[in-house]
């Protein structure tokens, strides 16, 4: 009976002229707040809000939405309830604002008139990995325990993700190829490995091949040599390599050609010349190559690095951007813009984090970084400049957090277009550059055209 009548209001419930538009008014707000955790990726309470069935809980006890009906809509009691009341939805960020809470409930009593809207999935993780198998969360359980109990430094990049971080250089020379069997276990979690200063050689990186989940890889003075690297092209998802130091030549390029996503690849110290990375660089769009202080020329500019407003949760207009930590984040509107530019780090968590580091000087003790030595800090990479200041960091990040909150500085002093004294909040970033300019409309016509104002940059330097 509950299912008919609840059908039945479906259909005959009637809606206020005044009540607000679902896919407009009041779809943002799911699709912003609740879809991530009850959406078509995740089910959590067995709960789905982005279908009828779903929102409406058809033959449910307690339905999430009663359409004209408040007190008996589940949904509207759980996102009412008090600040320190742990069922409080949403369960992840602030609880909704009181013009959320406002449309939501003249939806619910103008009867909840409901159409299919497009769901809009947020954007994967990069770091993120096939589920595991209990079977496999076992496994690399028990490896990390049983690294752990050599001393090695080994743990899980984040408490919301599967995969993991290892690094065996504090054993130096003492760790050769044999070592590597310790890594048993993690071979679906592992993406960021770290061997420099190791003995390990040839066979141990071919052994390598079947950690497919491999991010970024160290081997910097370790004693692979051009044959090693040919089992590096089965690391699909391989995005940094450091091969500093090494006995590399051109020819040990030509297997990382297979590895599309690659983008640094560290080669000073080597036997790798210009010609052999200009080679490499014709075949992997997007790749830096660092030969020593000689970098090969920097990708592209890149676009947005998101495809839904970290403010509202739409999807964005590619051409309402704005620079955050080197990188361009896209907006649906230039009201989200605004909100955004006014607190960028209110919505950072809500932008795709960064696989590579963000910050030039480390954290903890102001020198430059070693690229190499990071973690993982509220979805950016954070580089050190060695091993003990990383340590410092991950015992108390927040104790070095405003160290990484200021804002890129602009390596120029007048604007490229008008010549004037720039002002540092109109900036963009271009060939990994920050570059400022005096006013909006200057940085506009600079995003419209950049290389038609590239040699004014240049020779403010």
């Amino acid at each position: 009976m509950l299912s008919i009548a609840l059908s039945l209001s479906l259909c005959i419930a009637p809606a206020p002229q005044d009540g607000p538009d679902f896919l407009t008014e009041v779809w943002p707000i799911f699709e912003a707040r609740c879809i991530e955790c009850h959406g078509p990726r995740k089910h959590k309470g067995k709960l789905r809000l982005d279908t009828r069935e779903g929102l409406f809980g058809e033959g449910a006890e307690y339905p999430p939405v009663v359409p004209g009906n408040l007190e008996e809509s589940d949904l509207w009691e759980l996102v009412n309830l008090p600040a320190d009341d742990p069922d409080l939805m949403p369960a992840d960020g602030d609880p909704l604002e009181a013009k959320e809470l406002d449309l939501l409930k003249r939806w619910i009593e103008a009867g909840a008139p409901w159409e299919q809207p497009e769901v809009h999935l947020p954007e994967p993780n990069p770091l993120a990995v096939p589920t595991l198998t209990d079977e496999q969360r076992a496994a690399r359980d028990a490896a990390l325990a049983r690294l752990a109990d050599k001393g090695v430094y080994a743990r899980r990049v984040a408490a919301d993700l599967d995969v993991v971080e290892v690094s065996l250089a504090l054993g130096r020379k003492s760790v050769g190829d044999a070592e590597l069997a310790w890594l048993a276990g993690l071979e679906p979690a592992l993406v960021w490995l770290d061997l420099s200063g190791t003995s390990v050689g040839d066979s141990g990186v071919k052994a390598l091949a079947g950690f497919k989940a491999l991010r970024r890889l160290n081997l910097a003075r370790t004693a692979v040599t051009d044959a090693g690297l040919e089992g590096l092209a089965a690391l699909p998802e391989l995005t940094s390599l450091n091969l500093y130091g090494t006995a590399v030549t051109d020819q040990g390029l030509e297997p990382l050609a297979h590895l599309a996503k690659l983008r640094r690849l560290y080669v000073w110290g080597t036997g790798v010349s210009a010609e052999g990375a200009r080679r490499l660089q014709e075949k992997l769009t997007g790749l830096v190559i660092n030969r020593g202080g000689t970098l090969g020329p920097p990708p592209a500019p890149a676009g947005p690095i998101n495809e839904s407003c970290p403010v509202s949760g739409k999807p964005v207009d590619a051409a309402v951007t704005s620079a955050y930590r080197g990188r361009i984040v896209a907006f649906c509107c230039k009201d989200c813009k605004a909100k955004f530019d006014a607190d960028p780090e209110s919505f950072a968590e809500k932008l795709p984090p960064s696989e590579e580091p963000t910050n030039e000087t480390c954290p903890v003790s102001g020198k430059p970084v070693d690229p190499a030595v990071t973690s993982s800090y509220r979805g950016r990479v954070v580089a050190f400049c060695c091993k003990d200041c990383k340590a410092k960091f991950d015992a108390d990040p927040e104790s070095f957090a405003e160290k990484l909150s200021s804002p890129l500085v602009p390596v120029n002093s007048r604007c490229p277009v008008s010549g004037k004294p720039i002002d540092p909040t109109q900036s963009v970033t271009y060939k990994g550059r920050t570059i400022g300019f005096c006013c909006a409309k200057c940085k506009a016509a600079f995003e419209a055209d950049p290389t038609k104002f590239a040699d004014a940059i240049d020779k403010d330097q």
